[in-house]
């Protein structure tokens, strides 16, 4: 007699594991907002999703920004930026500070990715700068890159079955065996 064990996930068990999932999801939203506050910035980490500062930073590095004073930055930095209209399309950039020039009261600022050919073609004011970066993590933001092209899916659709076969399960008219 050949007997068969079925593995069934209870609902206790998708509560656990929703729950550790938000945990983590409260963590590292925690950490972020830590590091804002440490760092002086809204925006403490960025993952650079283009190409135009290789080889000094390539897609996938994380960066760390930290809010400066305007008048500390220098030909040579690296910042992050909300480019002026019609360049800004929701997304900061980073580029590196190739000439600052001061007219009066107001510093602007020219900026150019290492790997473009040209400067930007437009000045930068310090309402646009949002920090200078301090530090990077080679790569790791290549995971986040890709969450939205296939894990948050995969995870979407994995969940919507669990809970499907949970509740037809109770009913019991499972359909999914």
């Amino acid at each position: 007699m050949k007997t068969e064990s079925k593995k069934r996930i209870s609902k206790r068990d998708v509560i656990e594991y929703v729950a550790l999932i938000a945990l983590a999801i409260i963590i590292s939203r925690g950490i972020y907002y830590a590091a804002g506050l440490i760092l002086n910035v809204s925006t403490p980490f960025l993952v650079v999703a283009s190409g135009s500062m290789q080889p000094t930073l390539n897609i996938g590095d994380v960066i760390i920004i930290k809010r400066v004073n305007p008048e500390e930055l220098k030909v040579g930095d690296i910042i992050v930026f909300n480019p002026p209209q019609p360049y800004y399309n929701g997304v900061p950039w980073v580029h590196r500070i190739v000439s600052i020039q001061k007219v009066g009261n107001e510093i602007y600022f020219k900026t150019k990715g290492d790997a473009n050919t040209y400067p930007d073609p437009f000045t930068l004011t310090k309402n646009n700068i949002i920090g200078v970066m301090i530090g990077k993590i080679p790569y790791i933001g290549l995971i986040s890159l890709n969450l939205w092209q296939w894990v948050i899916p995969a995870i979407t659709i994995t969940a919507i079955i669990i809970v499907l076969k949970i509740v037809l399960e109770d009913r019991g008219k499972s359909v999914i065996k």
